[in-house]
């Protein structure tokens, strides 16, 4: 996944030129100062403690979109100038549920065991999330959870080590498998 340029020549810039996500972002990160959510604070990153991966997928109509880069981040922000896309290397504070980069990982990172949940996770990033929505995207939501259809609010997921979580909006998808890379 990356940045698409459409209109002009590779090397030349021109009035048209418009850069496209491909695919699309679902909703950019909010914003954030720090003042906890549903409890959840921010700070320095959390150097030891808890601390486990779970993957999220999210598709609107059939169609593949990217969780942010920078969820649950405060500004300022630091970007990787070595990579085309976003990913956050540095930042004020982050919360114990956030994002660095567009793969759709989520980072749970706290002093000590926690039971985080997706509805957190959607919370700290400033979204809604409910049977109905994802973000701004409206429609039926069916909830998958390393490939078994989750019956209960898509709130009650839980964030656990290694979990794929796989949010489809309107019409389904099959599953998508993640393999998380070394040292996740």
């Amino acid at each position: 996944m990356g940045l698409a340029l459409l209109g002009g020549a590779a090397g030349a810039a021109a009035d048209s030129d418009v850069i496209v996500d491909d695919p699309p972002v679902l909703a950019t990160a909010a914003v954030r100062d720090g003042t906890p959510v549903d409890g959840i604070p921010s700070g320095p990153m959390v150097a030891d403690g808890y601390h486990i991966h779970a993957h999220l997928n999210v598709f609107v109509n059939g169609v593949g979109v990217w969780v942010p880069a920078g969820v649950g981040v405060t500004r300022p922000i630091v970007l990787d100038p070595l990579r085309h896309d976003p990913v956050v290397k540095a930042a004020k504070g982050y919360y114990w549920l956030h994002t660095h980069d567009e793969s759709g990982v989520i980072h749970a990172e706290a002093p000590e065991k926690h039971a985080f949940t997706l509805g957190q996770f959607f919370d700290v990033w400033g979204q809604p999330l409910s049977r109905h929505q994802v973000g701004p995207a409206k429609g039926d939501v069916t909830v998958l959870v390393d490939g078994v259809k989750f019956p209960d609010d898509p709130r009650q997921v839980p964030i656990t080590p290694h979990a794929v979580i796989q949010l489809n909006v309107g019409k389904d998808v099959a599953f998508l498998p993640y393999d998380f890379p070394a040292p996740f």
